[in-house]
């Protein structure tokens, strides 16, 4: 049996933070991690390059059941925070579209940077260390094969489903519900819609461009980039809208969200022109032929009524998709769901069910968009459990 202040199940960036800050200050800390190297997520993630936060990183950001949750977690931990990190660890970052900020010479910069912080603070680490059991009776233990560790402190900081070929596991949702927590429903997020067999928007894999989605009979509405996929459709404004996707949601796409489809068509120098030809000087062909019906694209401009403009309008402007699903957790960027956060402290991270249990990043119900915002609640949220480890 080895004794710890603090045992923490889990190396990825949350995880990672938390040992950070309980080592600083004094703890005697354990990091246990299934898989062999660190940071696995992380080092996969933004193509490598780690989009390790956002310039502009607010509570709106986030979604779950009570986003407002993690208020005190961004308000300890900002984008500040991590910039300072980043300076003093000699880690260049660039910032792209949207405030999205990157590791500029590669994600390994800032895993080295954290495992390696967190090692000279004191923490140790065993990886590729199956956890077999959790119990807890006057303290925490942790068994691992043959080897039990002990703590009066346990952190959750195990990450959710999504991404499982970089270790992602229901463990640290198993371990919340043997506690007593419940866990709300999981679903993958960020992640591209799977459309039906008879779509006419499939084989159009290749084409991407600029649009506006949003879901019908609701409020949300993003405009980033599309990309169409052998299977459905992706890119960011896909990522996006995933989060507040729902089974048997309408989403509706605007193709050519800066134009207006009318006003183009009762242009007097466009009349002569074929509906065809005048939409393919502004979207791909392919994609025109796709989402207006043949019987109007065919058509002279100067030629069409009132109704069958305003047809062709919503063709392009809001063409409406029923997806089949969103894609797999395997294909998906986070989870959506998690250990309900009306049974954690917001201002320390600690179980309100048992004393001593904590839970950071994404096994907790918070969810970012896409850009920085998941990665950043990871630090922020890990950095305030390590305070309190």
């Amino acid at each position: 049996m080895e004794k710890y202040d603090a045992i923490i199940l889990g190396a990825g960036a949350s995880g990672l933070m938390a040992a950070i800050r309980a080592s600083e200050r004094g703890r005697r800390v354990l990091v246990v991690d299934h898989s062999e190297k660190a940071g696995r997520k992380l080092l996969a993630s933004g193509g490598g390059k780690c989009n390790v936060t956002n310039r502009h990183v607010s509570v709106s950001d986030y979604l779950g059941e009570d986003s407002s949750f993690c208020r005190h977690a961004l308000g300890q931990f900002t984008v500040d925070s991590i910039a300072g990190i980043l300076r003093g660890a000699g880690i260049e970052t660039e910032e792209r579209e949207h405030g999205r900020i990157f590791c500029k010479n590669g994600a390994g910069e800032i895993v080295a940077y954290l495992t390696g912080a967190a090692k000279s603070g004191g923490a140790d680490f065993s990886l590729g260390a199956d956890v077999s059991e959790v119990s807890h009776t006057a303290c925490f233990q942790v068994k691992c094969g043959r080897v039990r560790y002990e703590s009066q402190r346990l952190l959750v900081a195990t990450g959710g489903l999504a991404w499982p070929q970089t270790g992602a596991t229901d463990l640290g949702y198993r371990i919340a519900r043997q506690f007593g927590h419940r866990v709300t429903p999981l679903r993958p997020a960020l992640a591209g819609f799977v459309l039906p067999q008879d779509s006419p928007l499939l084989h159009l894999q290749g084409i991407s461009l600029n649009a506006q989605l949003r879901i019908r009979g609701k409020s949300a509405a993003v405009e980033e980039p599309l990309l169409f996929t052998h299977r459905g459709i992706s890119g960011p404004s896909v990522l996006q809208i995933s989060c507040f996707y729902e089974k048997d949601d309408v989403v509706e796409i605007n193709f050519l969200p800066p134009e207006d489809a009318v006003a183009l068509m009762h242009d007097p120098r466009n009349g002569k022109l074929l509906v065809k030809n005048l939409f393919a000087h502004l979207l791909p062909e392919r994609l025109v032929r796709a989402i207006i019906p043949a019987g109007l694209s065919e058509r002279k401009v100067a030629g069409l009524a009132r109704k069958e403009r305003g047809i062709i309008a919503g063709c392009i402007h809001s063409f409406p998709v029923c997806p089949a699903s969103p894609e797999s957790f395997s294909r998906a960027e986070a989870t959506m769901g998690g250990v309900r956060t009306s049974e954690i402290n917001p201002k320390s991270m600690e179980s309100l069910l048992t004393e001593g249990l904590f839970f950071s990043g994404e096994v907790v119900d918070i969810t970012g968009r896409l850009g920085g915002y998941n990665i950043h609640w990871a630090f922020a949220s890990g950095h305030l459990a390590g305070e309190y480890l």
